[in-house]
């Protein structure tokens, strides 16, 4: 049978600190007293009359309790009191409770326990983002899966109840089965992909590899792709070596020029640059879609955001995640500028 060990009492913290703040003064007081009476009765102090000792031992007590109110007074107000603050604000962070903050406190209060306070804030303020971010990304995957999860099981069943439904009628819903399943399967493997780099603290597979021919081939990638539409792609690419993760870049290119081709009319035209200095290396993709109003960019590198609310083009809101992610890997950042009716603009800057 497995022993239980009995739960301990609580402690009253102030009760403990009071006695042991009377105590330590107590028998310091009474040492100097001894130490005085010795010097005394030895001959080494030289008093006309010798002290009452009950005048010495109620004199020594008063003392003592005095000390002890002023010091446990003091601690109370700069520390037992803080500690119990935090106390009950870390047991509502533990409950769910990430709106809770603590008092960061004046000058009297310790620095320690101000830091403190100011580190909970910021494990608080973060939890609670992160909790928000969980919650939207709950909404909107469950709302981009049932979608198409919803048209393939209502065509299914228009096809399967239909026993005269005419062949080109049939052929026509098959083919939005299709699609959506494909639809369906890019989801799942966006949201994987998206996962392992959002999992990734440290970048792996770093090698140096010519910048400018890995975008070359991912024009031509794209190209065959989108070879229905009528755009033309201008490329001004400076020869450049680059040392970082050839496979997750190659998923930034191919995201963003995706991303232009989709918002490019017929006869529209997409500029790729890359530039560099001592420093760090530039890459552009410029479009002449129809551009973004300042709401929209806020939230274009956002998951599941879709500033085309009619979804028009197709896309789940993930691309432009996954980019960000890659390039702050890269220790880089990846910036937007647009205007409705101009274009945009998306800039990916890394260090050398």
């Amino acid at each position: 049978m497995k022993k239980i060990k009995p739960s301990l009492a609580p402690v009253n913290l102030t009760a403990v600190l009071a006695v042991s703040l009377f105590l330590i003064l107590a028998l310091s007081l009474a040492g100097l007293a001894a130490f005085a009476w010795l010097g005394i009765d030895r001959g080494w102090l030289q008093y006309e009359r010798l002290v009452n000792p009950l005048t010495v031992a109620i004199t020594i007590f008063l003392i003592c309790l005095l000390l002890s109110v002023a010091i446990l007074t003091m601690l109370r107000k700069t520390m037992l009191n803080p500690l119990r603050e935090m106390l009950a604000s870390m047991t509502r962070l533990a409950g769910g409770d990430f709106a809770v903050r603590m008092d960061v406190g004046g000058k009297m209060r310790p620095s320690e326990l101000r830091l403190f306070a100011e580190a909970f804030n910021t494990a608080a303020q973060e939890l609670g983002s992160t909790e928000l971010l969980r919650k939207d990304f709950i909404n909107n995957f469950s709302h981009e899966f049932r979608t198409p999860i919803t048209s393939i099981g209502g065509f299914a069943d228009l096809i399967l109840s239909d026993d005269e439904m005419p062949p080109e009628e049939e052929r026509e819903y098959l083919q939005i089965i299709s699609s959506e399943s494909r639809r369906l399967s890019t989801l799942t493997s966006q949201i994987l992909a998206l996962s392992r780099v959002e999992s990734q603290t440290i970048l792996s597979d770093i090698v140096t590899f010519p910048l400018a021919e890995q975008l070359r081939q991912t024009v031509l990638l794209l190209g065959q792709k989108w070879a229905s539409k009528n755009v033309e792609l201008r490329l001004e690419a400076e020869e450049c070596e680059y040392s970082g993760n050839e496979l997750l870049l190659k998923e930034v290119w191919v995201n963003l020029l995706d991303n232009a081709y989709k918002f490019s009319d017929d006869g529209g035209v997409i500029t790729l640059t890359l530039r560099q200095d001592a420093e760090r290396v530039t890459v552009s993709v410029q479009d002449e879609g129809p551009g973004m109003d300042a709401q929209v960019c806020a939230h274009v590198f956002d998951q599941f955001y879709q500033g085309d609310r009619s979804h028009r083009t197709q896309g789940n809101g993930l691309g432009l995640t996954m980019a960000r992610k890659i390039t702050e890997l890269h220790r880089g950042n990846i910036a937007v500028e647009s205007k409705l009716g101009q274009g945009s603009i998306f800039t990916v800057s890394l260090p050398k």
